[in-house]
């Protein structure tokens, strides 16, 4: 039976070596990562041909009505200022790949070491892998074909070129988001059973502590139940000093990742105005090149919401393991002193250390800040209608 999830993982592994994001070997065996002078000297020229490219093309030459039809000044703008993120996201993307090349090889060995201790990771991660993998390639070939579809009757060699390089660039942003969001599922799955295990742990302390105690069985239960306190504070440590390390790792693209989310829902929200003000066929767009943009829409904020949302999940995974922690204070007295002070240290760490994800340590990744940035948007939404309105 095919494995699909090892066999999406391992296609990105790939992809990831074609377009010049990874820079290093892994061996699926062993975890074992490693740089070999093949990978190195193909991501370095891979590295360089982009940006070489990019400033032979001048692709600020490219004309948008092409692709949007005959749309006005501003809206041309807040398509290059988009298309110029998108670039500007590749590129560095690639630089910071460089940058942390030792950490990310790090992080792929920590991750292999906690799936060998857990396998059922990949099997409770299946659905999530192959969900994004789908969507992903969705957005991608829809993109591929919309610019197909406006270079149709205006075929240009400069222009197809120029699609082609952002098209690559956003690729390369696209998977680096992919590995994050890859790297987050493990984490949650993990999470999911440490908390189980805790549960567990908790509710056997509870009884025993209800119980008359035995000396000999007593004291062996206790040492065995603080025994495992101690593993799952160790990986409970581990799992959030991966997450900070993740985030820290991705603080650059997380900003560029933000940015391209925030001015692209405007832009979308400026578009659809546009559409209902002057109609289909005052902008030069046929009903097929508007399915396809809406599909694309629908793919690329479904795409977003399920990267929100697994770092959602994992902030609710580190809260649920604090409630758990709660339920000590249930507790009749008698534990073993050992027991007692295994579940306080654990209890300490989660107080000492709060699981908190920014952007950039500046934009806060909660709920209640996802709230206000679909304020935010719709304000500036909003902002370019009416500037639309006065001056064209």
């Amino acid at each position: 039976m095919v494995e699909w999830a090892s066999l999406v993982l391992k296609s990105i592994y790939y992809y990831g070596h074609l377009i010049g994001v990874s820079n290093f070997d892994f061996d699926w065996k062993t975890g074992r990562a490693y740089t070999s002078k093949m990978s190195t000297f193909y991501a370095i020229f891979v590295g360089l041909m982009f940006p070489t490219l990019l400033v032979f093309h001048w692709y600020g030459r490219t004309q948008f009505k092409v692709i949007f039809g005959n749309v006005n000044m501003l809206h041309e703008y807040v398509m290059v200022l988009m298309s110029g993120l998108r670039i500007s996201a590749g590129l560095i993307t690639l630089l910071s790949q460089w940058l942390m090349r030792r950490q990310v090889m790090q992080l792929s060995r920590s991750l292999f070491r906690l799936y060998l201790e857990r396998p059922e990771v990949k099997r409770m991660c299946r659905r999530g892998i192959l969900t994004k993998f789908c969507i992903a390639i969705a957005t991608d070939c829809i993109q591929v074909w919309i610019s197909l579809d406006a270079l149709d009757s205006n075929v240009d060699l400069s222009m197809l070129f120029g699609q082609f390089l952002v098209y690559s660039m956003t690729s390369i942003l696209n998977l680096a988001v992919t590995q994050h969001s890859f790297v987050m599922l493990f984490i949650r799955a993990r999470y999911l059973l440490l908390n189980r295990e805790l549960r567990e742990v908790i509710d056997e302390a509870h009884g025993l502590s209800h119980r008359p105690p035995r000396r000999g069985v007593f004291i062996c239960r206790c040492c065995s139940l603080a025994d495992r306190v101690e593993a799952i504070a160790s990986l409970q440590g581990k799992l959030q000093s991966m997450v900070q390390h993740i985030r820290d790792l991705y603080a650059i693209q997380g900003l560029l990742v933000f940015s391209g989310y925030y001015l692209s829902t405007v832009g979308t929200g400026y578009l659809g105005y546009t559409i209902v003000k002057l109609g289909l066929k005052d902008l030069g767009m046929s009903y097929r090149r508007l399915a396809l943009i809406v599909c694309w829409c629908f793919f690329y904020y479904l795409d977003a919401f399920l990267n929100l949302f697994v770092t959602f999940y994992v902030l609710d995974e580190h809260q649920k393991t604090i409630v758990l922690m709660e339920k000590r204070t249930l507790f009749a007295a008698g534990l073993d002193v050992r027991l007692e002070e295994a579940f306080e240290s654990l209890q300490l760490q989660l107080i000492r250390n709060p699981l908190k994800l920014t952007v950039m340590k500046v934009f806060p990744i909660s709920r209640s800040s996802t709230t206000a940035m679909f304020g935010s948007i719709l304000s500036n939404c909003l902002f370019l209608i009416q500037y639309d309105m006065e001056y064209f």
